[in-house]
């Protein structure tokens, strides 16, 4: 079924929120069989709404509109979908109940022109908001099929799940079946150059690289039958590992930290983290895992330079800002004595914009990593904002940790 999502608002357009709707929607629609042609963000104006919606009429058979629907002047969207469709509002009195039940529920006088959301189109189906008054709406004519959705996204995921897909409405469709290979410290058009033929020559499923933040991403998409969907993902996983299999640490819903703190339970390992440039987000990834106090022993942040002395117990000045390899293994040995952990793990680096000695660029790292009392640091040289630097830094240090662990 040909799709389009129409996401109604000026605050979109704006930059004043972040869309999440259309992200939501578009998983959850693709996985019911829907191929998703269209995302369209509007502002609340009356004239550019029509038009689009028009426009979708033509080229769309479901067409999922977003916001819009609440009790003000400004939310337009049941007003102009009734006139694109040339079906009047009527008003709705079970509708206007439940706004006037909702309003009494919390002790509140019911403002008036909440009732404007009690106007419906002519046999619009109702799709009840257990989080909100405005209710979504679905309206059926020949070619189309024209579902209206709240904006706020606690709304829209209630009438989704509730009230929309319980219909019958996406049961005949094929699935749309993703699965998901994770690889790195192999960059995005290298891996591409590995498997640029399989990608090219692939329909079904389709073969897609996405660089994330803990590496770049293979998606791998099949249309059709479920039960045929693991085959092929099999067959071409197999001929996927065949040529990157060096650089392949996960699949799908497997997360690195969560992996990292499996490892260590099945080899009965504990791990110690002592930060500079990353300020404990390291050992903050790592203990977001359920049970990771079984294996984490604990995390230090030595932030300044007085804190990196005191924790090393040195009396001299520390060189280059703390930005320095000998620094950064002392940092891991002295930690590696502290807390007898089997692996040891210490971060140094600039974020920048500024850097803390002439010797320094902004965007260089040290990690250091003493397992079993051997120890081995690498240098980083990572580029972008301050925020991306870290992140970066944060995924090779856990990377680090986990290539160490596999050598065992």
């Amino acid at each position: 079924m040909k799709t389009e999502i129409i996401n109604v608002g000026s605050e979109i357009l704006l930059g004043d929120i972040l869309n999440t709707n259309a992200r939501y929607l578009s998983s959850v629609l693709n996985k019911l069989g829907c191929s998703i042609y269209y995302h369209t963000s509007v502002g609340d104006n009356q004239k550019r709404l029509k038009k689009l919606i028009n426009l979708a009429l033509e080229r769309s058979e479901l067409i999922v509109l977003t916001g819009g629907l609440g009790p003000t002047l400004d939310d337009i969207t049941r007003e102009i979908t009734s006139e694109a469709l040339e079906i009047p509002l009527e008003h709705n009195p079970k509708i206007a109940e439940e706004i006037n039940c909702y309003f009494k529920e919390r002790g509140i006088t019911m403002p008036k022109n909440n009732l404007r959301q009690a106007k419906v189109p002519r046999d619009a189906r109702i799709l009840h908001n257990s989080n909100g008054t405005a209710p979504g709406l679905l309206i059926e004519t020949k070619n189309n099929i024209i579902v209206l959705l709240p904006g706020p996204p606690n709304e829209l995921k209630a009438v989704v799940e509730e009230s929309l897909l319980p219909l019958d409405l996406f049961k005949p469709m094929d699935s749309i079946v993703s699965t998901t290979i994770k690889t790195y410290g192999i960059g995005e058009s290298q891996l591409v150059e590995k498997i640029e033929d399989l990608i090219q020559t692939q329909s079904n499923p389709t073969i897609a690289p996405l660089a994330k933040e803990d590496g770049v991403h293979i998606r791998l998409t099949y249309k059709g039958n479920q039960q045929y969907a693991s085959h092929y993902f099999s067959k071409y996983k197999k001929r996927i590992d065949e040529r990157l299999g060096n650089y392949i640490w996960g699949y799908d819903n497997q997360q690195l930290n969560q992996l990292i703190i499996d490892r260590c339970a099945q080899k009965k390992l504990n791990l110690s983290t002592v930060e500079s440039c990353t300020s404990g987000a390291v050992s903050s990834l790592l203990t977001d895992v359920s049970g990771s106090s079984k294996v984490f022993w604990g995390g230090n942040i030595v932030y300044t330079d007085n804190c990196k002395k005191e924790f090393l117990s040195l009396n001299s000045d520390i060189p280059n800002g703390g930005v320095d390899k000998d620094i950064t293994e002392q940092l891991a040995g002295q930690l590696y004595i502290k807390s007898g952990c089997d692996i040891c793990l210490a971060v140094t680096g600039a974020l920048g914009p500024s850097t803390p000695h002439n010797n320094v660029s902004v965007g260089d790292v040290f990690i250091s990593t003493i397992l079993k009392g051997n120890l081995k640091t690498s240098k980083f040289k990572f580029r972008g904002s301050r925020e991306t630097i870290k992140s970066r830094v944060v995924y090779a240090a856990l990377f680090k940790v986990l290539k160490e662990i596999n050598t065992l």
